[in-house]
């Protein structure tokens, strides 16, 4: 039967018409073709309704080409999308470029060339017309001949390549289908067809119809948006005239107003883009404006408004938001407002879990990947039964300061032997056999895929979804590929493009488009034409998203194909109608709502540049008056109680209108078994309650806290504990092979060092990269030998005689001491003590070893440097005998002069500053005002008390943990 061709604009019934033809063909078996998967579902489930439910095939084109392929005897599989780009390829790296070679190295040259392919495949141009046509175009110009034979030349390359392989691309395959069913037209036998929702074809699909139609004499009903004369149509004329020229049946339906509830909704349809606006209805509310700052506040406001809708009942399938771009902000945009969403774009598996678990697997497999690699293959979904084991092998590997992903599998290797990551070797052994290689990537994901529901009868949602999706992708490349080396070894890639390829495979969510009931669907202008709903918004309104410029084609422009069209006879397809494709996509859009019509816009991105609102909402607005607008101001937070999508908005907006008084930066400590236990801790460090002294909250972190590091401890740390060891070990030697370090035994102690530093330094890590560590170790050794050669001739006659002291800890010998009349009971690490002795008296110096810089003692109460003096208290209980003095010692500085205090005739010829000595009532005074400190730091600690103190928090001023503390000070 021939065609019958059904137009009519976006409320004529179409769909009534389309729906009533089918079941009347119900017992012939029709087969109904809808633009998208999503469509098809909501009309299975609408011809359900009406009580068609068996018999029902409901499709979209390429399930329709699907069945031709089949009743035409099509056999085989076309190339899939991985194979054709692998073969382009080739073919590009086989032609003999000059004018296009440049342009060949691009990233989406490929792609390009794929385009044209499948447009002069579409219309069965093979490349002997194709070098034809162009030669023709060039004879009077041949200035154009080289880029022409280029062309000609890599379009011929790739149809040799497919030559070669014996295969099909699916171009190709539909179009030798179309030909066996043209040449044995009974195949098909007398299934009707029945095409609605579609506004444009492609040549292939306007092929199949003709084909169908003219050639096969099936029952075809196509129904086309289009009513001629209206500029909303203008860019889909083209498509009306080839379909009008074989139709033997023109139904022409009437626009009917009764599908809108709202009035100025069927004004809009009628009356959008044409010339004469006629009279201007009022919006009553059918028709509203949204103005965002910027990008996010336009999504943010629409979301809020999707959010009110969804309150007051209105259904979320009968909310559809049109947005082209911006699709991940719109996501957490509407998560945000708690807005259940189906977003229609397709997913990068290297932006995924599995996706880029595999591709860190082949990465540490054939290439040198990173313990980050190895990570990520660990967690990949179904890999491990405690996820918590790869956290826990980060945080080692990370301390350790272990980087490559052969550090970071020998770690996992040696904790847990039982589970070792054999597939690595498996993979490498494979390198070479890219067959096997694929076929074991096909198990593995299989395997992984499989794990966690092992046992289980689930069905899955959302990432879980996904997640299985991505795996059926991968798998599909990889048999890809492994076909593909199979017929020809050249096309097989290195690793490095199998990764890319992998982490730039697009995967199709599950949920697209309308995906039922519960989901308000965000979707491209091309995706709304074939479902009304209740409420649109269409978003991204500015110049250039929408209406979008036209593409200029890579190769040829629409001169160009003119010319080339006129000298060869061909019919490439002219791409000039930009502006009124892009009309009819927003008049599509506008007429899908039967309630309410939104249309939001950003005055400026979310960098503050400006843009311009799109010309389609005064086109718009020349037909509807008392639009009510709604702005949101860039960064605005919140939103007042009756728009706010969430209690949390609401209270954010109260929070920015009110002045609150300002709460704590951190609250004190309220948990009454944290406070019970710190009551009745006996004995505390001097680091501690010098820590606290400094700032409440450093200690509360580090102290009470502690948390687990995720890097290795800073480089400053491990060489301070690096000097402190070899020190040790060296002044102990001294000290036994004759007392104190004297000019006459500088060789000596030189040579006690260098063996002290060999011993030490061998597992020494102070950086994982070996060249800082030895840079680091030389520094090292330079500032402890300048060190002791300063020690020797410091004129000091005390002896060392105790290294790292150590009392009132658990395993030491010595116990507490208890200061004040035992309100503190003191525990510490004395680095060093050298001991006074004269006849009368007996006494001591205590030091403390540090870095580049070391307190004076006119600081120490007013930094609350508290340690040396607190360890001078200590003293006289902890080794019997008193202080004289308690000096801070850097190791690093170039004048190595201690810092500190010592009473002024203690050990006169110490070479020392003048200002550090002082009189015994002085020192008394002092060590006096560090205790007073020190207790004041442990009633604090008591009582739970914190307060930030970023002006002597870390080491050089400033907050030493911001994300916890929060102190806007913290930069004062």
């Amino acid at each position: 039967m021939p065609l019958t061709l059904v137009t009519g604009p976006a409320n004529a019934e179409k769909a009534g018409f389309v729906l009533g033809a089918y079941r009347e063909r119900l017992h012939r078996e029709p087969l109904l073709v809808v633009p998208t998967p999503a469509d098809a579902d909501h009309y299975r489930r609408e011809l359900a309704a009406s009580g068609v439910v068996f018999g029902v095939a409901v499709s979209t084109f390429s399930g329709l080409i699907d069945v031709i392929c089949e009743r035409a005897g099509v056999t085989g599989r076309p190339l899939g999308l991985v194979a054709r780009q692998r073969v382009a390829g080739a073919a590009i790296a086989r032609a003999r470029l000059d004018v296009l070679s440049e342009s060949a190295g691009t990233p989406g040259f490929a792609q390009a060339l794929l385009a044209l392919a499948d447009e002069l495949e579409e219309r069965r141009i093979e490349p002997g017309r194709w070098y034809g046509a162009l030669r023709a175009w060039t004879a009077e110009d041949p200035a154009r001949a080289a880029y022409a034979e280029e062309l000609g030349a890599l379009y011929g390359a790739y149809r040799d390549a497919l030559s070669r392989l014996g295969r099909r691309d699916r171009t190709l395959h539909h179009v030798a289908a179309l030909d066996a069913l043209r040449t044995e037209p009974a195949r098909w036998g007398a299934t009707p067809v029945l095409l609605y929702g579609f506004d444009d074809l492609s040549a292939l699909q306007l092929d199949a119809v003709e084909t169908l139609a003219a050639r096969v004499d099936a029952d075809v009903i196509v129904s086309l948006t289009f009513e001629p004369g209206r500029a909303a149509f203008a860019g889909r004329g083209a498509t009306f005239q080839e379909l009008a020229a074989i139709a033997a049946e023109h139904v022409k339906l009437p626009a009917r107003a009764k599908h809108y509830a709202a009035p100025v909704l069927a004004h809009v349809e009628r009356r959008l883009f044409e010339e004469d606006p006629g009279e201007r209805r009022r919006a009553r509310g059918a028709v509203a404006l949204l103005e965002g700052g910027g990008e996010r506040a336009e999504l943010e406001l629409v979301a809020a408004h999707v959010a009110r809708l969804l309150r007051e009942g209105t259904p979320a399938e009968e909310i559809a938001v049109v947005l082209r771009d911006r699709g991940a902000l719109a996501r957490r945009a509407f998560a945000d407002a708690g807005v259940p969403v189906a977003l229609d774009a397709d997913v990068v598996a290297g932006h995924t879990a599995v996706g880029r678990g595999v591709a860190a697997l082949l990465r540490c497999a054939l290439l040198d990947g990173s313990a980050d690699d190895l990570i990520a293959w660990l967690r990949t979904p179904g890999k491990l039964r405690r996820p918590e084991l790869a956290d826990r092998l980060e945080q080692d590997a990370r301390v350790a300061g272990e980087s490559t992903a052969a550090q970071a599998r020998a770690r996992w290797e040696a904790a847990h032997p039982e589970f070792p990551l054999s597939e690595l070797d498996r993979a490498a052994q494979l390198t070479h056999e890219p067959e096997r290689l694929y076929e074991y990537l096909q198990r593995e994901i299989d395997r992984l895929a499989m794990a966690p529901w092992r046992g289980q009868a689930r069905v899955l949602a959302g990432s879980e979804a996904l997640d299985a999706r991505v795996a059926r992708a991968l798998r599909g490349a990889f048999a890809e590929l492994g076909a593909l080396g199979r017929a020809d070894r050249s096309l097989v890639p290195d690793a490095r493009e199998l990764i890319a390829l992998v982490e730039g495979l697009e995967v199709r969510p599950a949920r697209a488009g309308w995906a039922g009931t519960g989901f308000v669907a965000i979707a491209g202008p091309g995706a709304v034409r074939a479902r009304r709903v209740r409420a649109l918004f269409a978003c991204g309104l500015t110049e250039g998203s929408f209406p979008r410029p036209g593409r200029p084609e890579p190769f040829l422009g629409d001169a160009e194909r003119r010319a080339i069209n006129a000298a060869g006879g061909l019919r490439l397809r002219l791409r000039e109608d930009a502006l009124d494709a892009e009309r009819y996509l927003f008049y599509a859009a506008a007429s899908r709502p039967t309630e309410k019509l939104v249309l939001s816009w950003a005055a400026g991105d979310d960098e503050g540049r400006p843009l311009v609102r799109s010309l389609f909402v005064d086109d718009l607005l020349d037909h509807v008056e008392d639009v009510a607008v709604d702005m949101r101001r860039l960064g605005a937070a919140g939103f007042d109680a009756p728009l706010a999508p969430t209690p949390r908005a609401a209270e954010r907006a109260r929070a920015v209108e009110q002045t609150p008084a300002p709460a704590p930066h951190v609250a004190p400590l309220r948990d009454a078994e944290v406070l019970a236990g710190l009551a009745e801790r006996e004995a505390w460090s001097a680091s501690a309650l010098e820590a606290y002294a400094s700032c409440p909250v450093k200690w509360f972190v580090e102290r009470l806290l502690r948390p687990d590091v995720l890097e290795p401890d800073p480089e400053p740390m491990l060489r301070g504990e690096l000097a402190h060891r070899i020190l040790e070990d060296a002044f102990r030697e001294l000290a036994n092979g004759g007392g104190r370090l004297t000019p006459g035994r500088l060789e000596e102690a030189r040579a006690i060092l260098h063996a002290a530093l060999k011993r030490h330094s061998a597992g020494a890590k102070l950086s994982a990269n070996p060249e800082r560590l030895r840079s680091a170790l030389r520094r090292l050794e330079a500032d402890l030998l300048r060190y002791v050669d300063h020690a020797a001739h410091a004129g000091s006659e005390a002896v060392p005689a105790h290294f790292e002291l150590r009392f009132g800890g658990a395993d030491d010998e010595r116990p507490a001491a208890e200061l004040a009349g035992g309100a503190l009971k003191l525990t510490g690490r004395i680095d060093r003590v050298d001991v006074l002795s004269s006849p009368t008296t007996r006494q001591a110096l205590v030091y403390d070893y540090k870095g580049k810089t070391a307190p004076a003692r006119a600081k120490w109460v007013e930094e609350a440097r508290l340690q040396v003096g607190l360890y001078m208290l200590a003293l006289p209980q902890v080794l019997g005998v008193a202080a004289a003095g308690g000096l801070y010692q850097p190791l690093g500085s170039e004048d190595a002069r201690p810092r500190g205090a010592i009473r002024a005739d203690a050990d006169p010829g110490l070479r020392t500053y003048r200002p550090d000595r002082a009189s015994e009532e002085e020192l008394d005074e002092l060590l006096n005002g560090v205790l007073a400190v020190a207790l004041d730091a442990l009633a604090g600690i008591r009582a739970g008390e914190l307060a930030p103190r970023p002006e002597r928090c870390a080491w050089n001023g400033g907050c030493a943990h911001p994300t916890i503390c929060r102190c806007e000070a913290a930069s004062a």
